[in-house]
């Protein structure tokens, strides 16, 4: 099971509800219920903290196990700059922050990168199998990501696609029922629609149904 996430924003590291955080624990608990194993692989993407431009943005692949969740949480999922960094006793940055340019001036994550992080990973898998939840923030690589599903093949994952209206575009992935899986069987798409982890285990055991594995 491969879960992909932004890291533009500071929203994604706050700790409530729809953080990165609590995808991650979403994810293992859907990951536990479809036979994914123990743990899940985690894909970060944005842009460097260096603040030097990458059209693709850049991704770091982790893997989380719910007994590693505290670690990798305050690795990856927690910021520590809250705009009190000014004082002698602030706190060293995470390796989230080292390596992501989080709250930046761009306030959208590059996917192109991770695109292909995930298709190369595909090819690893066995077909009929692997389960994809793609958190999207931005609509710059929307024809990319639907290009890269249909080459990956039906057979290959299931994805579901989740992201706000307003940033990844209504009329592109409503046309032709595209979000509905009218045009790539294995693709679904969630705007405005915070998931929930028994619709997307009921989703993707349908697929996996349909395919036969």
């Amino acid at each position: 099971m491969l879960l992909v996430l932004p890291t533009a924003q500071t929203s994604y590291f706050a700790s409530e509800k729809y953080s990165n955080e609590w995808h991650v624990r979403q994810a293992l608990r859907v990951a536990d219920k479809v036979g994914a194993g123990a743990g899940i692989d985690v894909l970060l993407y944005g842009n460097p903290a260096s603040g030097g431009y990458v059209e693709d943005g850049i991704v770091v692949r982790t893997r989380v196990e719910a007994e590693r969740l505290e670690s990798w949480t305050a690795e990856w999922s927690v910021i520590t700059d809250t705009g009190l960094d000014f004082l002698e006793d602030a706190r060293p940055a995470t390796r989230v922050e080292e390596t992501f340019a989080v709250g930046g001036p761009t306030w959208f994550s590059h996917s192109r990168a991770a695109l292909r992080e995930v298709v190369a990973a595909l090819k690893e898998a066995p077909p009929g199998r692997t389960l994809v939840i793609f958190q999207m923030d931005g609509r710059a690589e929307q024809r990319e990501i639907v290009l890269a599903i249909r080459d990956a093949g039906e057979g290959a994952a299931f994805w579901q696609l989740f992201g706000k209206e307003h940033a990844i575009g209504y009329p592109f992935w409503t046309q032709d029922g595209l979000h509905r899986g009218r045009v790539l069987a294995n693709l679904a798409v969630h705007i405005d629609t915070d998931w929930s982890r028994r619709a997307v285990v009921r989703r993707f055991s349908r697929w996996r149904k349909r395919a036969g594995s």
